[in-house]
């Protein structure tokens, strides 16, 4: 079981890696599209009809694989002036409650998401004629490591819970990818 949990966890750092070196290539490429958008636009004045609609796209599959990185570091908001009023037993049982609500959720997201995915795949994109269906892909590949991250969290926290779920008070976790490590 040890070893089941150890293999988790590095696959989880290994995951926060690769979501971390995509959000890097995702900004890089989003900046130098914008960045073209204006030279073309107002230098050459001979605007690029693909990259306001490229830099959109980028930005929503920039905006999901972050969120995926700030589930996993348990970033997101969380109400925590409530849940403090619980004693540390009930704060461990509504936290397992909330993760598995959480859960529920990602798992409609996702089969959702790919419902979607497969409606527009047909589809294209009115500047690029790309598939509509890479725009969308996002949902349910998001949703998808946003799970994965859930699991190890919720293994994480059956032994020795947090005072409070979705908290790290200092926005720390245990095996946290940090910039430097990259």
């Amino acid at each position: 079981m040890k070893n089941i949990f150890r293999f988790l966890l590095g696959f989880d750092d290994l995951l926060a890696r690769g979501e971390a070196w995509a959000l890097i290539g995702l900004v890089s490429v989003m900046a130098v599209i914008v960045l073209l958008q204006v030279i073309y636009r107002y230098i050459l004045t001979a605007p690029l009809h693909w990259s306001e609609e490229m830099a959109r796209y980028l930005f929503v599959w920039l905006s999901l694989l972050g969120a995926t990185l700030a589930f996993r570091r348990r970033g997101h908001f969380g109400f925590e002036i409530l849940v403090q009023r619980f004693s540390p037993r009930n704060r461990h049982i509504l936290g397992m409650i909330i993760h598995l609500l959480t859960g529920l959720l990602l798992v409609i997201l996702l089969f959702q998401g790919i419902l979607l995915v497969r409606k527009t795949a047909l589809q294209e994109s009115p500047a690029m004629g790309m598939a509509m269906s890479w725009a969308y892909a996002c949902i349910p590949v998001g949703s998808a490591l946003m799970l994965f991250h859930l699991l190890v969290i919720m293994i994480k926290d059956i032994p020795s819970p947090r005072p409070f779920p979705f908290s790290g008070g200092d926005g720390k976790d245990e095996g946290e990818l940090e910039t430097r490590n990259l």
